[in-house]
């Protein structure tokens, strides 16, 4: 992902906290610092779970069972 792409949306995120908080005064920071922890977060879970996938191109450890015969 690219530096632009994660700053919207962190800034997305960020927009969002403060929505739900009912648009309050003075928290900028606190959401954007939030938003940017869980992004993160998201983004280093996202990358554990790919690393731990084998490629599409190989091809699947075993037969399922359906009854038929080969």
């Amino acid at each position: 992902m690219s530096d632009t792409d994660l700053q919207q949306r962190i800034r997305e995120h960020a927009y969002a906290i403060w929505q739900a908080e009912g648009c309050p005064e003075g928290r900028a920071a606190a959401h954007w610092d939030l938003a940017r922890r869980l992004v993160e977060e998201r983004e280093a879970y996202i990358d554990e779970e790919g690393a731990e996938t084998f490629p599409a191109s190989d091809p699947p450890s075993h037969v399922p069972i359906t009854g038929d015969r080969l």
